[in-house]
This record gives C-alpha cells, sequence and structure tokens, in this order.
C-alpha cells in the first residue's frame, strides 16, 4: 500500500459518515433551540401553557357539551387536539434526536 493511499473501505464510508455527522448535529442543534424556547417566558406562556394546556383542556371540555355534540362539531374539536398532540410530538422528537446525537458523540 503507498503511504498516502486510504483503504477503500474508509473512503466508502466517509459520505456515509458525514452525512451522520451532519444529521446529528442538525438534532443536536435543534435540541438546544428547542431548550432556549422553553426558557422564554413568551415562548412559555403562548406555546407550554395556552397551547398545549389550556386549549388542550378546553378543547377536551368541549367534547362533552350538548352543543358541540347536536351541531356535530366533535371532528372538529378532534383535529384540533390532534394538532397539539403533533406538536408536542414534534417537540419531542427533537429532545429525542438531539439527545441521541450527544450520547452517540461522547460514545466516539
Amino acid at each position: 500500500m503507498l503511504i498516502n493511499q486510504v483503504p477503500t473501505d474508509k473512503v466508502e464510508n466517509k459520505p456515509e459518515e458525514e452525512i451522520l455527522r451532519v444529521e446529528n448535529q442538525y438534532w443536536v442543534e435543534m435540541a438546544e433551540a428547542l431548550e432556549r424556547l422553553k426558557t422564554n417566558p413568551d415562548f412559555k406562556k403562548v406555546v407550554l401553557d395556552g397551547y398545549f394546556k389550556d386549549k388542550a383542556i378546553n378543547g377536551v371540555s368541549l367534547l362533552a357539551t350538548d352543543h358541540v355534540r347536536r351541531n356535530g362539531v366533535r371532528g372538529d374539536i378532534m383535529e384540533q387536539l390532534v394538532a397539539i398532540s403533533h406538536l408536542e410530538d414534534y417537540f419531542y422528537t427533537i429532545t429525542q434526536m438531539g439527545t441521541m446525537s450527544v450520547d452517540e458523540e461522547i460514545e466516539e
């Protein structure tokens, strides 16, 4: 083997390793940004408390009212609750992926 020649298996893995590194960095940065947002009082008031808690509780409370049942709008309310769940799940995914990425870097 020549002195400057890189083994073929190392060359072939390089693009995949770079993709993983970039993806891991993306999730770490997203998790860090989310943590900064969670410390912002306005974000906490509007999203964490207002949307995730108050709007969700109000939506669940509406499901049992006679007006909602009579007018057949339960589906609309359920869609709003599903939207809340999707955003919470997205935040959870960011946290989990960002944490996994940091753990992977520590192991290396």
